[in-house]
């Protein structure tokens, strides 16, 4: 954290050209040189006209343009780097407060992955520049430490310039920095993951992060929707949320921005401020690189076929696509710099039509190699698409693969830069993005573009999902009108001049929540009798197969199903991004359909808003107790149900008839940062029935009980890195002994910030209560000073922060944390393993679903003295700084208060009759409503959300 006495680097606004050119220097040269080689030197790239204009607008405005129309390949992803610049500008005071966190939201998973990528190597090469010792600061360091300012955290690993996050559906681990809520940050998200958390309903978060994250995405917070066209109901709805926010209190943050970057607007909003690309315009020096993207040479060629249907898998679709890319390959390899990267590219409408086609090109031996072809859909494992070449998706490529076949995840944002194209007849905006991956950068003059459709424009009258028949017809008209021009071309150029037809809307009239929506979504913590369904408010089309989820196979769970579920609920073995396969509902909904050989369904877990539980099949006649929802994963046993093709999950009828020989992704992972080599987790299990040297591995547990076995890890664990976790299950060994069903050998403490357990656990040796209260209380100060806080509500919140663990007073917590009776209250226990702590909250007279913050809140409100103007805020920022009690607690005052375990001083009959008229008689629900309609939801979630930051932030420093 910079203290007041630090004295910031100085940023002028005309040093953007050389932050820009010395970032894209920096990224090029941690990429792309070799380990102690010298990194190559490069032509600056300095930023495009468009891209000063954008950073000049938001300096002179403090706030983004509404709309960017650009066209493809102009540099959209600079909004980044212009967001970096302008908050270091703004930390300086060289440019007025503008929102601390960008999150660009797409729908498309390669492209989040892919910007999710980008964003941390952009952190990568700022903190290098922080620590590389060179001479006088150059740019990179000075916006580094500037950035950096914003940071308020105090712990002993110095702090980012910025913060990081990548959310998308299929990922069963989402990354969101909410301890780190004044800092600059970059998020990449998919629409679903954005929308939901922008309606309070996050899929896949438990319901106790729902309302951080919420708060995190939408306040202090500008959206950039990226190609806003396919999404024009998110659109409505976050520019609605934004238009809402302005009559909340105003806290002295900005409220939510959101920018819809594309190159075909889907508005025609004539009030909207837009900036962008002239192509007619482009005579800057610094435009020259641009110009020659737009000018670029793609000659556009028509392949008619007369048994074109559109439908998956077409073989003459799939034969046209081969004989063209034959075709294609022949010619590259008689051309004289054949040795180059020029890849050729298949961008098709359907998963089995890639697939096929990949299928031929190696059965057709059209490539010396099956590794010189590569598949690419969005249905792929990220532990698969990272053993692909990372050079092939970028604009330099990789020589060594020849083709890459895709679907629609190719059409957006992704770097690669294709020598030659062939793709099969799609909307027109879609095709204006296919057409956007090859000859990118404008430096081939030979490259050509091949659209398969129907030999006449008559054939195109039934719809072939997921795109309609209308689309189709438009697309084919504007072909045909795009080939009847003198050198017919699907350059940037071609495509302003004869812009391509917008698709037909999904649906007749969008959704736009409306403040009562707000109000009951924002009601986070309750089960209502049915969710909402906020396809309403999200989907532009309302069909169910368009909604997203995952699927994970193990070959280690045990088949004793409480110590599988044993393993799944440990932090280290719990589901992960890298093993999830992405996949559709209906795909899930044919998994959980499907029966062996013997007519049984096999074993499945659900993993959902961070909970573990057992699939529960339905009986014969009966419906299913559950229901599949957006978010939701599905773990299998390896081999249990087949559902991939090619590596990628598919419907059953999509299935080959010989089985793909998948594997299980190892949980041994080192994961690797970029440019530090920091090992960031290492784990080891040891299942009885699965271990194959079981005999050495169990030999020292064998006859022990669990407790036995917990006590002995302990006693291995005390000394040194690696921890022992165990089973609290036992199953029986060969020689008929009791023995741990499973243990664990990791390298770090299990723990999990923001979990229940954490606000037990202290790093180190214990801490007082009134310690922790009150350095939260000014972390709680500085986290307001550090974001600009109104003072009124900087006040709330310092208040609320003093107070905010008061009911870890109550006896019997403070047993459970090991407190000597006589001494002062303790905050956390001193250093225990979690299972420790796990087992001393089992023990400890405490009931199940206890909430200390419920009994904080109880006991500032018998002390009205405590708070002052805003009582309603400070009581609720108490009860909700760990994400419960919105808007009510699932116990009453019986279940809470227990008469001899309140701390000295306190009367237990006014105590018992102040809990009954707050979560008995439902005073705490009209304050939760009162409060929410008076401050705003977003409002007060924001203010609830910093107290929780500075809550994290002391807890991790052992505070």
């Amino acid at each position: 954290m910079t203290s007041p006495a630090t004295k910031l680097p100085s940023i002028s606004r005309d040093e953007f050209g050389e932050f820009f050119a010395a970032l894209d220097a920096a990224l090029d040269a941690a990429l792309n040189s070799a380990p102690n080689e010298a990194p190559k030197e490069k032509q600056k790239r300095y930023p495009f006209s468009w891209q000063e204009e954008v950073l000049d607008h938001i300096c002179e405005h403090g706030v983004w343009p509404e709309r960017i129309n650009a066209p493809t390949g102009s540099g959209k992803s600079s909004v980044v780097d212009i967001h970096l610049f302008a908050n270091a500008l703004a930390a300086v005071g060289a440019a007025p407060r503008v929102p601390r966190r960008l999150c660009v939201t797409v729908g498309r998973r390669a492209l989040v992955d892919s910007q999710a990528t980008r964003a941390d190597n952009i952190l990568g090469c700022m903190k290098k520049a922080l620590t590389d010792g060179s001479g006088e600061p150059d740019i990179l360091r000075r916006v580094a430490e500037a950035l950096q300012s914003f940071q308020t955290r105090n712990d002993e690993k110095e702090s980012n310039p910025f913060e990081t996050g990548h959310i998308r559906g299929e990922l069963s681990n989402r990354n969101l920095p909410v301890t780190d809520i004044s800092a600059c940050a970059i998020i990449a998200a998919t629409p679903d993951m954005y929308g939901s958390r922008a309606l309070f309903r996050g899929y896949g978060s438990t319901k106790a992060a729902r309302p951080r994250e919420t708060a995190l995405l939408t306040m202090d917070t500008v959206m950039v929707l990226d190609e806003a066209h396919m999404n024009r109901q998110l659109l409505h709805t976050t520019q609605r949320i934004a238009e809402l926010q302005k009559r909340e209190v105003n806290l002295g943050v900005p409220t939510l921005q959101v920018v819809e970057t594309t190159a075909t607007p889907s508005t025609e909003d004539s009030d909207s401020t837009t900036l962008g690309v002239d192509i007619e315009a482009l005579d800057s020096p610094n435009d020259e690189e641009l110009r020659n993207r737009v000018y670029s040479h793609k000659e556009l060629m028509l392949h008619p076929i007369d048994k074109w249907d559109g439908k998956p898998g077409n073989p003459a679709t799939v034969n046209a696509a081969v004989d063209t890319i034959k075709g294609f390959l022949a010619h590259r390899e008689a051309g004289e710099d054949s040795k180059k990267a020029h890849t050729v590219g298949c961008i098709v409408n359907h998963v089995r039509t890639a697939i096929s086609i990949k299928e031929k090109l190696v059965k057709d031996k059209v490539l010396g190699k099956e590794e010189e072809v590569q598949l690419l859909v969005g249905r792929m494992r990220p532990y698969d698409l990272k053993k692909l070449h990372p050079d092939l998706f970028t604009t330099e490529g990789d020589e060594s693969v020849k083709v890459v076949v895709a679907t629609q995840t190719l059409e957006v944002g992704v770097d690669v830069d294709f020598a030659d194209l062939v793709t099969e007849l799609a909307p027109a905006s879609s095709l204006a993005q296919r057409f956007g991956r090859v000859n990118r950068l404008g430096h081939r003059t030979d490259s050509k573009v091949v659209v398969i459709e129907p030999a006449s424009g008559d054939s195109v009258k039934k719809d072939a999902p997921p795109y309609k028949a209308v689309d189709l017809s438009n697309a084919y008209g504007w072909l045909e009108a795009l080939n009847g021009t003198e050198n017919p071309s699907v350059n940037p150029a071609a495509m302003v001049k004869n812009p391509p037809v917008q698709s037909s809307p999904e649906r007749l009239l969008y959704q736009r929540p409306e403040w009562p929506d707000l109000l009951e979504f924002s009601r986070t913590d309750e089960n209502p009798y049915d969710e909402p369904d906020l396809d309403l408010w999200l989907h532009d089309s309302l069909d169910a197969e368009t909604a997203m989820g995952g699927v994970i196979v193990r070959d280690n769970l045990p088949s004793n199903t409480s110590a599988a579920m044993e393993i799944l609920k440990t932090s280290y073995f719990a589901p992960s991004d890298l093993e999830t396969f992405p996949a559709n509902l209906k795909i899930l909904q044919e998994i959980l359909d499907y029966q062996d050989e013997h007519g049984v369904k096999p074993r499945k877990f659900l993993y959902r808003q961070g909970e573990i539980s057992l699939w529960q099949d339905a009986d014969h006649g009966e419906e299913s107790r559950q229901s599949l929802a957006p978010g939701d994963v599905l773990l299998l046993d390896m081999g249990s149900v087949p559902f991939t093709n090619q590596g990628i999950a598919v419907t059953q009828r999509e299935l080959p008839s010989k089985k793909d020989e998948l594997k299980a992704v190892p949980f041994l992972l080192k994961a690797v940062s970029f440019l530090d080599d920091a090992e960031l987790y290492v784990a080891e299990l040891y299942v009885y029935e699965k271990c194959a040297d079981r005999e050495e591995r169990f030999r020292k547990y064998l006859g022990l009980s669990p407790e036995e076995v917990a006590e002995l890890l302990d006693a291995q664990s005390a000394d040194g890195k690696k921890k022992m976790i165990a089973s609290e299950l036992t199953t029986e060994a060969e020689d008929g002994q009791e023995v741990i069903a499973w243990y664990a050998v990791v390298t770090d403490e299990e723990f999990v910030e923001g979990s229940d357990i954490a606000q037990e656990l202290a790093p180190a040796g214990p801490v007082l209560l009134d310690d922790h209260q009150n350095d939260v209380a000014e972390r709680t100060r500085q986290l307001a000073e550090n974001l600009g806080l109104a003072p009124e509500f900087s006040e709330v919140l310092e208040l609320a922060a003093k107070y905010h663990d008061e009911g870890k007073r109550d006896l019997r917590f403070q047993q459970m944390l090991g407190a000597d009776p006589d001494a002062d209250a303790l905050a956390k226990s001193g250093h225990r393993s979690v299972a420790e702590a796990y087992r001393a909250r089992s023990r400890s007279a405490l009931p199940r679903g206890w909430r200390h913050e419920q009994l904080s809140a109880l006991m500032v409100a018998a002390s009205p003295e405590k708070v002052g103007e805003h009582r309603d805020l400070v009581l609720r920022i108490i009860g909700c700084s760990h994400g419960h009690g919105r808007f009510s607690f699932a116990h009453d005052a019986g279940f809470l208060l227990k008469e001899g375990y309140l701390p000295e001083g306190m009367d237990y009959e006014a105590l018992k009759e102040q809990a009954t008229r707050l979560f008995n008689v439902g005073y705490w629900d009209n304050l939760m409503e009162q409060t929410s309609r008076t401050y705003g939801p977003y409002a007060t979630a924001y203010l609830e959300a910093v107290e929780r930051a500075a809550d994290a932030q002391i807890s991790r420093e052992g505070h």
